[in-house]
């Protein structure tokens, strides 16, 4: 046998297997024809059918369970509750089975209180307005910082605040409406520079700084103008 007769017979003999491979596993007669051959007569595993109430784990049929049904009676509380949970039912809850509620002694025989009025707001007499004062800048803690920035901001803050705090002693002494205004402008600017002092701090995870706002802010809010 010559070395080209060799050749083809070992690329014949490699065809055949190849295809006999793939029929055996694309081909499925000859898949179990091949099994058969090679001994393994496994029986095929079934399908899950959804049609029916069979369930398969790993293809072969679980166990069924066989279960008690506990016949518990109705709580009409709990109805009612269910029913009224649900938009279609809301209209059509049952009653509580159960004597009508009946008057508790004292409940809605007093006058109601009169409605509360702009009288009654603590800060807002000449008299409350000089109890509830907010203390000077100079008497306040003063928290340093290790940040130039926040220290500035710091400062500008307690400059303000003392030109506050001034115009509002005056205001609790004899409030104008012209005292008034410029109250209340100035403590909008101070609570906005207490905003950015906040924000600053917190970028820079400055306790000092976010203590001395905190503090300021709380005094600021005392003042009623």
């Amino acid at each position: 046998m010559t070395q080209r007769n060799k050749k083809i017979m070992w690329w014949s003999a490699t065809a055949a297997i190849v295809v006999l491979v793939l029929l055996y596993v694309f081909c499925p007669p000859v898949h179990r024809w091949g099994n058969q051959l090679l001994g393994k007569n496994e029986k095929e595993l079934p399908k899950p059918n959804h049609t029916t109430n069979n369930e398969y784990e790993y293809g072969r049929p679980v166990e069924e369970l066989e279960v008690e049904t506990l016949d518990i009676p109705k709580d009409s509380l709990l109805d009612s509750l269910m029913m009224a949970d649900s938009i279609m039912g809301a209209a059509q809850v049952k009653p509580i089975d159960g004597p009508p509620p009946a008057h508790v002694e004292g409940f809605g025989e007093e006058p109601l209180p009169p409605m509360p009025s702009t009288k009654d707001v603590p800060g807002r007499t000449k008299e409350d307005m000089q109890e509830v004062t907010p203390s000077p800048a100079a008497e306040l803690e003063q928290h340093v910082s290790e940040y130039a920035a926040v220290n500035n901001k710091i400062k500008s803050c307690r400059m303000s605040y003392n030109r506050l705090l001034g115009v509002y002693r005056e205001f609790a002494k004899t409030p104008t409406a012209a005292l008034q205004e410029q109250g209340l402008k100035l403590k909008e600017n101070l609570l906005n520079e207490l905003t950015q002092l906040m924000k600053l701090s917190q970028s820079k995870n400055d306790d000092a700084g976010m203590e001395e706002a905190a503090d300021l802010r709380r005094e600021v809010n005392k003042m009623q103008f």
